[in-house]
C-alpha cells in the first residue's frame, strides 16, 4: 500500500474546508436534488402571500356576514315598524302605483311607510303607526310640515277593521 504523506492529507483537508466555506450548503443541497436557500426563501414568500390572501378573504367574509346580519335586522325592524293600532294615513289610492309612489316619497324622507289594503279596493299609505291615539296625532302634526303631505291626512284605527288581514 502506498503511503500518503502528511502534506497531501493537509492539502486535501484544506481543499475540502475551502469548498465547504466558499460553496456553502446550497452546493451540496443542489447536488442531491434538495431545494437551495433561494428556493426555500421563494417558498417562504409564497406561503406568506397565500396566508395574507387567506386572511383578506376571511376578513371580507366576516364583513359580508356582518352586513347580511345588519340587513336582516333592518328588514326585521321594518317589518315590525308601522304595526300599531293607529295609523297616520298620507293618502288613499285606487291605483296601486300611486300608493307605491307615495310610499317611496316617504321612504326618501326617512320614514318606514306601509301600504294597507282596504276591503273596498283602495290602498292607503300609512306613514307611521302608534299604540296611542295622541302619539298618532303628534306625528300627524309633524307630517303636515312635509312638502309631500296632502291636505286630507288622517288617522286610521285598525279596530275599525276596514282593512284586509
Amino acid at each position: 500500500m502506498a503511503k500518503i504523506d502528511m502534506r497531501t492529507v493537509r492539502l486535501i483537508s484544506v481543499l475540502m474546508v475551502s469548498v465547504l466555506l466558499f460553496t456553502g450548503c446550497d452546493f451540496f443541497r443542489s447536488m442531491v436534488g434538495k431545494p437551495t436557500s433561494k428556493d426555500m426563501e421563494r417558498m417562504r414568500l409564497e406561503a406568506q402571500k397565500e396566508a395574507q390572501k387567506k386572511r383578506e378573504q376571511d376578513s371580507i367574509a366576516r364583513v359580508n356576514a356582518m352586513l347580511a346580519e345588519q340587513q336582516r335586522l333592518l328588514e326585521e325592524q321594518n317589518s315590525l315598524a308601522n304595526t300599531g293600532r293607529f295609523h297616520v294615513v298620507m293618502g288613499s289610492f285606487k291605483v296601486p302605483s300611486n300608493a307605491e309612489n307615495m310610499k317611496s316619497s316617504l321612504e326618501k324622507k326617512g320614514y318606514s311607510p306601509r301600504i294597507i289594503q282596504f276591503n273596498n279596493g283602495f290602498s292607503v299609505v300609512s306613514a307611521a303607526s302608534f299604540d296611542k291615539y295622541r302619539d298618532a296625532l303628534w306625528e300627524m302634526d309633524e307630517l303636515i310640515e312635509l312638502e309631500i303631505c296632502p291636505d286630507d291626512i288622517w288617522v286610521y284605527d285598525r279596530n275599525q277593521s276596514l282593512h284586509q288581514q
